[in-house]
């Protein structure tokens, strides 16, 4: 496809995204991602680096099935296949996120930075740089060492060397100091409203963006990093960092269905695209239904269960649903982890690791809901899914939301001693988490929707428990509330169980040796089979350097 026509789609994509689409003439003899500074337009740039950049975030496709989704798989949110960990991800799974980043958006950055330099554009250049920082953590996060000084030289060098993770982390880090100082500046010409597909324009949400991603870094560095208590105690006492919904930090998702698709990637998966193959986690499930004194209030915007029972234990049930035929695991522990038909009312799911192939159960299975992929509430209506259900589509990729800063805060209040206080970002954190998902779809009028009263009960008895715990229970509610409120957002979850070891007593793999616990994942084929400087990982049991916690996750 010519370049004319990839960006002329990506235009008319934005354009649905805001309620029009025009068409976008472009000179067929210019190459925007290989412009020079005579020639490009900066905003087209940058707008196709936000494009890919959403891809790459969001994106769940029929040949790359995992991508960012596997941290959700691992951590008990979403059911993993297995049995073992070793054999339940391939490097292909990881194909998409590595080409779609290296050769996507990060590529598309290097372009926008040398123009917005030469340009005195730095809102662009600050842009740019605060994708490309976020970008690099989280590949580090992912797979630890990465290509970066030499990945960009094109064919100076196709086969760029490894960078150390901890430096990239530093890199990243640096990024966003030098955003923070280009947004402050008076450029020849600012970002456009219309071609900005996150904050639509407005610089201040940028900067406390980027202000709360050193935020991050700090936290996932905690444990390795001496600055950590100052670097957070400063961005504190500065305080800018994201701490309402407004300035939350997402990728929009509309209900358009073709030319562009633009539903959430998951509504497509799990609504249209059946059989998914996407269960979701019985450990996940069970946490919010029995959990708690009631279940949480967030349950019915999370899930939706296509039925309210399960099948007899017949030939076609036991075809349907396989554990019907099996036994309670012998490591399991009764009454803890759940199994099979034990959460009741039609929560149908799998247990982690679970190997059984794919039924005719996809008109069955519990599947996402209202939040945050524009699913359908769970009213007890009892029906299964379409493609015309709930939201039809229009939900968000939750990437840094308020919620999470303020559970950040609280885990860094009550681990390092900073300036806040652990308990009340604690609630404000389950309070953020809470409206945000309740209020998703204001169209919900039903009489199963969460109350004020539900609300302040679930909280109360969180804070309670809080206020009479140890450190170390303080810790795991703090760090199972910032579990429930990443649903939909893969990395964090995923960062905080390494880091912490927690929510406590995940549930454990079908089988009871499933090997090393996944540490960083597997590089992907794209990446070793193209770079001989790339080598397989002995296993996946390799740490990224801010993972020192030495808690036994394999299991």
């Amino acid at each position: 496809m010519s370049t004319k026509y990839k960006i002329s789609i990506a235009i008319c994509a934005m354009f649905v995204l805001l309620g029009s689409c025009e068409s976008v003439d472009l000179n067929v003899n210019n190459d925007p991602n290989n412009a020079s500074p005579d020639n490009s337009d900066v905003n087209l740039l940058l707008n196709g680096a936000m494009l890919n950049f959403t891809s790459w975030i969001g994106e769940e496709d029929e040949d790359n099935r995992e991508g960012f989704q596997a941290g959700m798989q691992v951590v008990r949110m979403l059911h993993m296949f297995g049995p073992l960990y070793e054999n339940a991800f391939e490097p292909g799974d990881f194909d998409d996120v590595w080409r779609q980043s290296f050769s996507g958006h990060l590529s598309d950055i290097q372009t926008i930075k040398k123009n917005a330099i030469e340009n005195n554009l730095s809102h662009h250049l600050g842009v740019a740089q605060i994708l490309e920082s976020y970008t690099l953590t989280v590949l580090v996060d992912y797979f630890g060492d990465i290509p970066y000084s030499e990945a960009f030289a094109g064919a100076e060098n196709f086969d760029a060397a490894l960078d150390d993770d901890a430096a990239v982390y530093g890199i990243a880090m640096s990024l966003l100091d030098e955003a923070i100082a280009n947004l402050a500046l008076s450029p020849a010409s600012s970002i456009s409203s219309t071609g900005d597909l996150f904050y639509f324009g407005d610089l201040d949400k940028w900067t406390t963006l980027a202000k709360t991603l050193k935020l991050r870094i700090y936290n996932n560095t905690r444990l390795v990093d001496s600055n950590a208590l100052a670097g957070i105690n400063a961005l504190l006492a500065d305080g800018d960092l994201i701490d309402s919904a407004s300035e939350d930090f997402t990728v929009f998702y509309g209900t358009n269905s073709s030319s562009p698709d633009i539903r959430h990637p998951q509504f497509i998966n799990n609504y249209e695209n059946t059989p998914s193959g996407e269960y979701m986690s019985m450990y996940f499930m069970n946490l919010l239904v029995n959990g708690f004194d009631s279940p949480d209030p967030r349950t019915r915007y999370y899930i939706y269960r296509q039925v309210d029972e399960y099948p007899p234990a017949d030939a076609q049930g036991i075809f349907d649903f396989p554990c019907l035929a099996e036994s309670y695991p012998t490591h399991y522990v009764p009454g803890v982890d759940p199994f099979c038909t034990s959460i009741g009312d039609g929560y149908w799911g799998r247990i982690h690791g679970d190997n059984q192939g794919l039924p005719s159960d996809s008109d069955k299975i519990t599947t996402w809901g209202t939040y945050p992929i524009g699913g359908k509430f769970d009213d007890d209506s009892f029906s299964a899914v379409t493609k015309s259900s709930g939201m039809s589509g229009a939900g968000i990729q939750p990437i840094m939301l308020s919620s999470f800063v303020y559970l950040m805060r609280a885990e860094a209040a009550l681990t390092l001693g900073t300036t806040d206080d652990a308990a009340a970002m604690l609630e404000a954190g389950i309070r953020a988490s809470l409206n945000k998902v309740i209020n998703f779809d204001s169209s919900i009028n039903s009489p199963l929707a969460a109350t004020a009263t539900n609300i302040d009960d679930y909280v109360n008895e969180i804070i309670t428990d809080y206020g009479a715990g140890s450190d170390a229970e303080k810790l795991n509610i703090i760090m199972t509330q910032a579990f429930i409120s990443s649903w939909g957002n893969p990395v964090e979850a995923y960062n905080n169980y390494r880091r912490t070891g927690m929510p406590l007593n995940l549930q454990p793999t079908q089988t009871s040796t499933p090997g090393a616990f996944i540490r960083s994942f597997k590089y992907p084929s794209v990446a070793i089979d193209n770079n001989p400087n790339i080598n397989p990982k002995e296993n996946q049991g390799v740490k990224v350097f801010w993972d020192t916690n030495s808690t036994n996750l394999d299991f």
